[in-house]
């Protein structure tokens, strides 16, 4: 009786493992077309982002904001993000002295110099007069 309930047993996993193995002969293996196109759009928009991201740390940072003052050499601006005082030089017609702007450009060190120069390429904003400080009593 065990003999033919082991054969019994022995020919439902034969039949279970061919319906099995058919079934696994007409699934695909790997990924179809449109699984492949959404790959190919994710990594071109990653690359994307990746690029803007490196455009806009690069060429967007480069701007001073604070108070211009007449100095030495002529118009300098002490910068609110640093405390350091530039020099400005190029486009600085439009800024007047006791003015609070927000100037975009280039730093360059001048040679021989403490004071650093700020190359001014535009003026970005012009926020009025500086806050007088207040006098230490």
């Amino acid at each position: 009786m065990l003999a033919g309930r082991g054969g019994m047993f022995a020919k439902i996993a034969v039949c279970f493992l061919l319906a099995t193995s058919s079934v696994m002969a007409k699934a695909q293996i790997g990924v179809s077309k449109t699984q492949a196109g959404w790959i190919i759009v994710g990594i071109a928009a990653s690359g994307a982002a990746i690029g803007i991201g490196v455009y806009y740390a690069v060429h967007h940072g480069h701007s001073l904001r604070g108070c211009a003052v007449s100095g030495a050499d002529g118009l300098q601006l002490e910068n609110q993000g640093d405390g350091q005082t530039y020099a400005l030089v190029g486009l600085v017609a439009a800024i007047k002295p006791g003015e609070r702007v927000r100037v975009s450009g280039k730093k360059e060190k001048k040679k021989g110099s403490a004071t650093q120069q700020f190359l001014v390429e535009k003026l970005s904003r012009d926020y009025g007069p500086c806050a007088l400080a207040s006098a230490a009593p």
